[in-house]
């Protein structure tokens, strides 16, 4: 594949700000001197070079502190936005794509266009954040990745966050916006996907969507995705304090995140926890983890339960890869081979 030629010097600006604001704030728990995974077993040398310099250059981070009320929670997603670690503005420049916020059913979005589309089918990008962080701005970070690799137009959905909208809130605004892009074009392909939240939701969105007896989209890609709030997945308990982002699932701000999230509803509930629903009938699915990311078993038990339904699915583990770091470690080789072999499977799917 060849690489597109990007501002890498405004890039390297823009990682670290990200790597402070996604890898800390938003994907927080307790951050130690040097990550519990190097500390432990050193960095994975069969991984990249450029992602063994991005675990060994992760800086002290302070314990992010669970909020006690609404308030406090509203104060901490204002200091991320107040930031302004990524802007629309910055991640049109860096990856050379048309970013315009719009409203489809009332539902803010982004829609992303690349310099040149090659593909005529649409992505449905759902960004990640524990269901709580991520928006503004943030919520189109992938997805004009994703326009930037895969020459694909995107809409990138600002769904409404938790805890002032917890569970179903997000899943109805995602649905909102599907409907009517898909009743808008109903013979256009539509992918859907997102990262670690952004994968729960959109494995979430199959579910919902065969519950209304809704057109199902073409593709699916989950990232990392968060499927089992349940916490029976073993990798919470084997990599409980290596993965460098989310040293524990358990315990700080992802848990208090994702209770909030819940609400009164059963965790049980596929529309929450994605594992627990039937698979059969689902779209083929791109796949992504790593042998240090902390959601690795939340990731395999969906292929497992994709595979035994007779869908197509595509598992791509990283060596090395903790949680998400092929978005926060750069345009390193992961970086390209995750949204490389994306753009494959789409094509595969969408032409």
């Amino acid at each position: 594949m060849i690489e597109p030629q990007l501002n890498k010097s405004f890039f390297g600006m823009l990682v670290a700000a990200a790597v402070f604001f996604l890898g800390g704030i938003l994907l927080g728990g307790s951050y130690l001197a040097n990550p519990p995974s190097a500390q432990t077993f050193g960095t994975p040398k069969a991984a990249s070079l450029e992602l063994q310099r991005h675990i060994e250059s992760l800086e002290t981070r302070s314990e992010i502190q669970v909020p006690l009320d609404l308030e406090g929670w509203g104060e901490l997603r204002r200091q991320v936005l107040e930031s302004k670690a990524i802007t629309i503005e910055n991640l049109s420049k860096l990856l050379d794509v048309s970013i315009f916020k719009d409203r489809i059913d009332s539902v803010p979005v982004f829609r992303i266009a690349p310099k040149e589309t090659k593909n005529r089918g649409l992505f449905v990008h759902i960004h990640g954040g524990a269901f709580t962080f991520e928006g503004g701005d943030m919520a189109a970070a992938e997805g004009a990745i994703i326009a930037s690799q895969a020459n694909i137009e995107v809409v990138s959905i600002d769904y409404r966050l938790s805890p002032e909208f917890p569970f179903p809130a997000a899943l109805e605004d995602i649905f909102a916006v599907y409907r009517s892009l898909k009743q808008d074009s109903p013979e256009r392909k539509i992918a859907v996907g997102g990262s670690s939240a952004g994968g729960n939701l959109s494995i979430a969105l199959i579910h919902y969507l065969r519950q209304k007896e809704f057109p199902l989209p073409t593709v699916l890609y989950a990232g990392t995705p968060r499927t089992d709030l349940t916490n029976q997945s073993d990798s919470l308990d084997i990599l409980e304090g290596i993965d460098p982002r989310i040293p524990s699932m358990r315990q700080g701000i992802i848990e208090a995140a994702e209770r909030l999230y819940v609400g009164g509803s059963s965790r049980e509930d596929p529309l929450i926890s994605p594992i627990y629903g039937d698979f059969a009938g689902f779209p083929p699915t791109y796949l992504v983890t790593g042998t240090r990311d902390i959601l690795l078993s939340d990731t395999i038990r969906v292929h497992r339960k994709l595979r035994q339904s007779g869908v197509e699915a595509s598992l791509n583990v990283y060596e090395g890869l903790f949680h998400g770091a092929y978005i926060s470690s750069g345009f390193s080789p992961e970086f390209y081979q995750v949204y490389g072999e994306l753009n494959q499977f789409l094509v595969t799917h969408l032409f």
